[in-house]
């Protein structure tokens, strides 16, 4: 199987001779909290599932707190120094206390009001919902009714993403369970709320957008370009025990966008059993998709997957003749990529969660891919953070105003993993310049640029029959997890 891996040949000898002069690149942000890590630690589990910049350069992170059989909703907002920003709710945090809810997904208003979306418990099924907080971290009761915004059809439906449309308009991806009667399948579910908090009966079929009996899955994640497209990433299911990597594109009002890669869906099992978990927009309107990755075979571990599409749902060659690939790692460690975000340098940051199988615990982990998707050496240890004395999980990255990336989740605080949040310098100077559609980035002195490596290391169908190139990948990311905590990433 053919790697998405910059500098591939040397690995070894990159790894070693890492220059020290750039080690601030990459490297915990110690202005955050006194080491780069601050954790909101509770009695019970806390976990932030997403994390956003708010104004002022404060930081938001929203997700749940789990107390006995029910989870509540969680908010935390933090100054720029990692300490508790009071003027949200007089202590820098929110705990609902009424519902059984998670929170997936946070978009912050102009006004500094958000809006936060997920699944809640009512009447005993899961229910997607929506709800509006004040810039003080109150709940605004002039949305949806009393703050609270849901939809609810089949048997159960859940929120996992949102965007912001230009008119204010709220929309929502995630899945529906149909009813028994149904089929009881899962499908992909796009919906549709006014900025009042009320399903928008002018959006396809009174509100809501639902895949065919043909696309059982969900939607994990979505942007919307700037006509108003709907572009989402998930998962529908393939034969058998492997899923199919899904990208969907909606028109403004919520129909399939016929013209967009096969009648409205890019769906592909790259040779193995992918799925998407987050998806980012460059600047020239094409985007990036990321999640993991799995050959067939009974013993494989999840990858890192990225996959470069073009606004017309291509493969995007500026990342390589086939437009993906993945990051291999040693059997028995699973890696998920769960986010990814663009720098307005071009730069790809992505975060997630190394796992393995059996016995040890899983650490988070921050990567750093050049405009054509290999590791930036520079960045970090050859491209990538991670931290053997956390244990934990990274579940959403974002950039700050100045550069630094911020990535939420949960880490282990005396034996309770809780609400974690850790910052990253990255201070590389770059300028983007473009003579094509693909951009060409030159650097300042600071940086070295990135390796361009052979075109034929992305893989167009992930098959491949080279065992010399598959082993040379394989010791090349053995080396760079395992000299950090005998781990990789998959």
């Amino acid at each position: 199987m053919k790697k998405l891996l910059s500098v591939l040949v040397a690995f070894g000898a990159v790894f070693i001779t890492h220059s020290i002069a750039h080690a601030s690149d990459g490297d915990l942000d110690s202005t955050w909290g006194g080491t780069g890590v601050v954790i909101s630690a509770h009695n019970d589990p806390s976990v932030a599932y997403v994390i956003a910049n708010y104004p002022d350069d404060r930081v938001l992170a929203v997700g749940s707190i789990t107390e006995g059989p029910s989870s509540r909703i969680l908010v935390n907002r933090f100054l720029n120094d990692g300490t508790f920003d009071t003027t949200c709710n007089s202590t820098g945090e929110f705990i609902d206390t009424v519902n059984d809810a998670i929170a997936s997904d946070v978009v912050v208003l102009p006004d500094g009001s958000f809006v936060i979306t997920g699944q809640m418990q009512i009447n005993s099924k899961g229910t997607l919902f929506l709800a509006k907080f004040t810039s003080t971290c109150n709940v605004d009761t002039t949305f949806g009714d009393n703050g609270l915004a849901t939809y609810f059809a089949g048997d159960s439906t859940s929120g996992t993403a949102l965007a912001l449309q230009s008119n204010g308009s709220i929309v929502v991806a995630g899945y529906e369970y149909l009813s028994f009667s149904d089929g009881g399948a899962q499908r992909i579910l796009i919906t549709r709320f006014t900025a009042t908090g009320i399903l928008d009966n002018s959006f396809v079929n009174n509100g809501a957008f639902i895949s065919s009996s043909s696309e059982e899955g969900q939607a994990r994640d979505l942007v919307i370009n700037d006509v108003g497209e709907i572009i989402f990433v998930g998962s529908i299911a393939g034969s058998g025990a492997t899923d199919l990597a899904l990208v969907g594109r909606l028109s403004n009002t919520g129909h399939l966008d016929t013209t967009f890669a096969n009648d409205g869906y890019f769906i592909d099992g790259l040779g193995g059993d992918p799925q998407f978990d987050s998806v980012a927009q460059r600047a020239n309107g094409n985007f990036v998709a990321v999640g993991s990755y799995a050959e067939i075979s009974a013993d494989s571990s999840k990858n890192i997957l990225v996959v470069c599409l073009t606004s017309a749902g291509l493969f995007d060659t500026e990342c390589g003749p086939d437009g993906w690939g993945y990051f291999g790692g040693r059997r028995g460690v699973d890696t998920f990529t769960k986010s990814v975000v663009i720098t307005d340098d071009g730069f790809i940051i992505l975060g997630g969660i190394t796992f393995p199988v059996f016995g040890e615990p899983a650490n988070p982990y921050v990567m750093r891919l050049d405009h054509t998707a290999n590791l930036d050496t520079s960045f970090a240890q050859n491209g990538v953070w991670t931290d053997s004395s956390l244990i934990g999980r990274i579940y959403s990255v974002s950039i700050q105003n100045d550069g630094r990336i911020i990535g939420s989740g949960e880490i282990d605080s005396q034996g309770t993993l809780s609400l974690g949040i850790i910052r990253l310098a990255n201070t590389v100077t770059v300028t983007t310049t473009s003579t094509t559609v693909a951009p060409v980035v030159t650097t300042t002195s600071t940086i070295a640029p990135a390796t361009t490596i052979a075109s034929n290391q992305l893989p167009a169908t992930g098959h491949d029959e080279n065992d010399l190139m598959f082993a040379v990948a394989f010791f090349g990311i053995g080396c760079l997890l395992l000299g950090l905590r005998r781990r990789v990433l998959r």
